[in-house]
């Protein structure tokens, strides 16, 4: 296996970064962006309880939400490409692969941009409606007044707090579907959580395009096939277990610059938008179904 140094500053390697994600089929305008802090409370190899963290960027527009990893998102969809903070902050979520989610596209249904390293997805699917029971519980959440709502969505129950000022039935990840914005989500074992972190106000185009690197798959038979692998006890002791023969052919190791680091804190980068993970947590599924 190849070794190489990645410079995270260089232009070439942003440019990189940008084709493979840069559309020119605009499907909507965002009107603003909420960003979220993601929580996931699990275990390391050994036991030992650990929180994996990353901020998501939900960009609302009129007709379409589109959810994915907030220091990508500013720098591909709103070009702050040189912005050194998203440069860092893109480059340590890149293990994670965080997937792009288009919610009502086509209108009342959902596509989601995933992997299953080494392969990546185009997930097909309905937007699954939640029935929410809203109680009368309030929190002051960011200035705002909100409202406590329980649902369950995807086999796991859901503790939200939504605010009818700010009035769009959007919130992080795919959660949504109430008279106003999502700002808290938790869900009822507390393992996962999704807490406001800021809203942008700048608009832009949603650009979606489909090619043939992207295989269309369901979202039952998607689910069904990471959590298979994913939540299998072999996966956090070694997370390319399953792998087959030949699958990290032409990966290089990177790192973001400076002097070489030990073998276990370089990427393996198999594509520009894919890093096999070396080491994991406990798997622990959003969607159990």
């Amino acid at each position: 296996m190849k070794t190489r140094l990645l410079f995270i500053f260089s232009l070439l390697s942003l440019s990189f970064l940008a084709h493979g994600q840069e559309s020119t089929d605009s499907i909507d305008e965002c009107q603003f962006v909420v960003v979220y802090d993601y929580l996931c409370h699990t275990e390391d190899k050994n036991g030992n309880k650990v929180t994996d963290s990353l901020q998501l960027a939900v960009q609302v527009g009129n007709k379409v939400t589109k959810c994915a990893e907030y220091n990508a998102t500013m720098m591909n969809d709103f070009h702050d490409r040189q912005n050194k903070e998203y440069q860092y902050g893109e480059w340590g979520a890149r293990p994670y692969n965080v997937p792009t989610i288009y919610l009502n596209h086509p209108e009342g249904e959902m596509r989601t941009f995933d992997k299953i390293i080494p392969k990546r997805y185009l997930v097909k699917g309905a937007m699954e409606k939640t029935e929410w029971t809203i109680s009368e519980d309030t929190l002051t959440l960011g200035g705002y007044l909100c409202h406590r709502a329980t649902g369950m969505y995807a086999g796991r129950v859901w503790n939200v707090w939504f605010t009818e000022n700010i009035a769009v039935s959007v919130g992080p990840w795919k959660l949504g579907g109430l008279p106003g914005l999502i700002l808290k989500a938790e869900d009822s074992r507390r393992i996962h959580s999704f807490v406001l972190c800021g809203l942008i106000n700048r608009k832009t185009a949603i650009n979606y395009k489909e090619d043939k690197i992207w295989t269309a798959i369901t979202a039952e038979k998607f689910i069904a096939n990471r959590n298979k692998i994913m939540c299998n006890k072999r996966y956090v002791q070694n997370p390319r277990y399953y792998l087959p023969d030949g699958a990290l052919d032409g990966a290089v190791e990177m790192w973001a610059g400076g002097p070489e680091p030990a073998p276990e804190d370089k990427y393996t980068v198999l594509a520009v938008d894919m890093v096999v993970p070396k080491t994991v947590h406990v798997y622990q599924p959003l969607e159990l179904k």
